[in-house]
């Protein structure tokens, strides 16, 4: 590597960390998927706590289903979080109740925390969670320069390898990833260096002999993926396919003896403790049965339908699909990543069948074909085991791919490469840079867009419009949540449609419960036939947190979700009220509303008019036409 390639890796890795620490800054607490839990398992460890014990009769831990997991990950952040005071980790674990989770379209409630949009200080559970997320950070900028060592070894051109690490680098749901407290980043950095070793291994002329070293590290690399999540159990197969090319391509079958004791002894010492572990307490190696047990198994059979909606579920979530897998890029996006994939995936196979008429048999006597064929099988073992898993269980997110991702963007590349290279010298630069420009322009606009319009407490107005109409009413006797005033929707509606409301509201003092705001549709028999029901803000302001006197602006579209009688229109009452779940169990009776008079009301503050889907025939009223 020459000194201009080396400062340009450590660009790459330099801007990377620049945006996952955007990442872990921008992304409140917990709002990274599973985080609660991955800081919970890890707060056990730094407090001295020990590796939990599952108990299927007792989920509701700190830790949850991540209890199951492999440790390293946990082992290391507890210790580098251990001198921090978590006594408040408690209260900073307030779930919002009406959290949306794994539906993107939603328009709101990405907030999984109630109070994710409280600015806190560094210190106590928030010091802790970011010092794991900068622990993650470190372990994405290794696997980008493992990324870049496969790629050398893989690609014809150390430019390619190059691009191969800065495509990586730009995946905005890696830097995501690499900013949250998560095990994943720790079996992404582990199966990435299995990967390198294989490859380095897979390059070393056959006439050199593979010293018991290669294999003993070949061991420890094994057995850090296996302690890091069970996907590296995954690598021992691939490990022993590569094992055996070794010894197909050197013409000796002691290979695979050779390197039985020198692998299995590090490996097992490393990693082997924990599978006993499991065997000792769950009665099976991998402890999957409890962890299911916890998480969830799929309630219902995968079908064709539910397959492909997970497929795409798998590659949105693998490029970007932010917070609890309800935070998507604009849809255009993945559209042209899917044709990206497309033509990297062509461009490999015409590539393949170039290179094979181009060399025939001599093609087996390049070391780089083997590793590219190797980072391939990867690939799809990968994707054979996260279909197998989705068969029974419902997590089919793109960083599950991960471990591969080196392998995905060494392929992309080189897939890519077989178009490319027909361009002109000068339209070469550019279709190369059109890619990583993509994909860190949509870190960007989440970073700046996205996010904060996730969980960033709505700013106040200066004043109601003077196009609303006033309302003037007054919720609760204790803590008054007034509604000033309402956008009344116009127009005429069918089942399906969204109707759109939006409220003025303001509270003069500050307010001491989270009150929960409804808005419903009910039609002249009182029956409800569109609502919707959330903490203000779409989740992200809780009347906790209002400033006195503070007007605030909320929209809402309420989906007319029940039937209408097909033979006339519906005047439907718009009935806009808070309930207080604190304080009444079930939550759904509202607190009391006066008028400006202070005369108790019923709060129908509009009336609206709902059509039938299908307008009625002459024939419906015994009319001839």
């Amino acid at each position: 590597m020459d000194q201009r390639e080396h400062r340009l890796v450590w660009l790459i890795i330099g801007c990377f960390w620049l945006i996952g620490f955007a990442y872990s800054v921008v992304t409140p607490p917990f709002e990274t998927p599973d985080e609660p839990y991955h800081y919970g398992f890890a707060r056990n460890l730094a407090l001295g706590q020990g590796l939990p014990v599952q108990d299927p009769t007792n989920p509701d831990t700190p830790w949850g289903h991540e209890g199951s997991q492999a440790p390293l990950y946990y082992m290391v952040a507890g210790r580098l979080i251990s001198g921090i005071d978590h006594d408040d980790f408690e209260t900073m674990l307030v779930r919002n109740p009406r959290a949306n989770i794994g539906d993107p379209l939603f328009p709101g409630n990405k907030n999984f925390m109630r109070y994710s949009a409280l600015h806190r200080s560094w210190q106590g559970t928030n010091l802790a969670v970011h010092v794991g997320r900068w622990f993650s950070l470190l372990l994405g900028g290794i696997t980008l320069w493992l990324t870049y060592r496969i790629g050398r070894l893989a690609l014809p051109r150390s430019w390619l390898a190059l691009m191969a690490m800065l495509t990586v680098a730009a995946v905005p749901q890696f830097g995501f990833i690499s900013g949250s407290f998560s095990n994943d980043n720790m079996i992404i950095v582990t199966s990435t260096g299995v990967l390198f070793w294989l490859a380095h291994l897979l390059i070393i002329p056959h006439a050199a002999p593979l010293r018991w070293w290669h294999w003993s590290i070949l061991g420890l690399l094994l057995g850090l993926a296996a302690i890091s999540k069970l996907p590296g159990l995954g690598l021992l197969g691939l490990a022993g396919a590569v094992v055996l090319a070794l010894a197909w391509l050197r013409r000796d079958w002691r290979v695979p003896f050779n390197a039985l004791l020198p692998v299995a002894l590090p490996a097992l010492l490393v990693g082997g403790w924990w599978y006993w572990r499991n065997q000792e307490l769950y009665g099976s190696l991998m402890g999957i049965s409890e962890l299911l047990t916890i998480n969830g198994l799929r309630r219902d059979p995968l079908t064709w339908g539910t397959a492909k909606g997970e497929f795409r579920g798998l590659r949105y979530s693998f490029w970007g699909l932010f917070g609890w897998f309800n935070i998507l890029l604009p849809g255009w996006i993945y559209t042209v990543l899917d044709g990206v994939t497309w033509l990297a995936l062509a461009g490999l196979v015409m590539g393949q069948i170039q290179q094979i008429r181009r060399h025939g048999r001599a093609l087996l006597d390049n070391p780089a074909t083997w590793v590219r064929w190797m980072l391939a099988l990867w690939g799809a073992m990968l994707l054979g085991l996260i279909g197998y898993w989705a068969t029974f269980a419902t997590s089919s997110q793109g960083r599950l791919l991960f471990p591969g991702i080196s392998a995905f963007a060494v392929l992309l590349v080189a897939g890519l490469w077989v178009w490319i290279r027909l361009l002109p010298r000068r339209g070469q630069a550019i279709a190369w840079t059109l890619l990583p420009t993509l994909l860190v322009g949509a870190s960007i606009y989440a970073l700046v867009v996205l996010l904060p319009n996730a969980y960033f407490q709505p700013r106040p107005l200066a004043a109601v419009p003077d196009s609303a109409q006033p309302l003037n009413v007054v919720n609760g006797d204790t803590d008054k949540l007034e509604l000033l005033a309402m956008d009344v929707p116009t127009g005429r509606f069918r089942p399906g449609d969204d109707v759109p409301v939006t409220l003025y509201m303001r509270s003069a003092a500050p307010v001491t419960d989270d009150y929960q705001l409804f808005i419903q549709l009910l039609d002249e028999t009182g029956r409800e036939i569109g609502n919707v029901t959330t903490h203000p803000g779409w989740g992200r302001n809780p009347t906790t947190l209002w400033e006195p006197d503070a007007v605030y602006r909320d929209s809402y579209p309420v989906r007319i979700t029940g039937s209408v009688d097909p033979k006339s229109p519906l005047l439907a009452d718009l009935y806009i009220g808070f309930v207080n779940p604190a304080r009444e169990e079930s939550g759904r009776f509202p607190i009391v509303a006066r008028n400006a008079t202070g005369e108790e009301i019923t709060p129908f503050l509009a009336r609206v008019v709902v059509e039938p889907a299908t307008p009625p025939a002459a024939a419906d009223f015994g009319l001839q036409p």
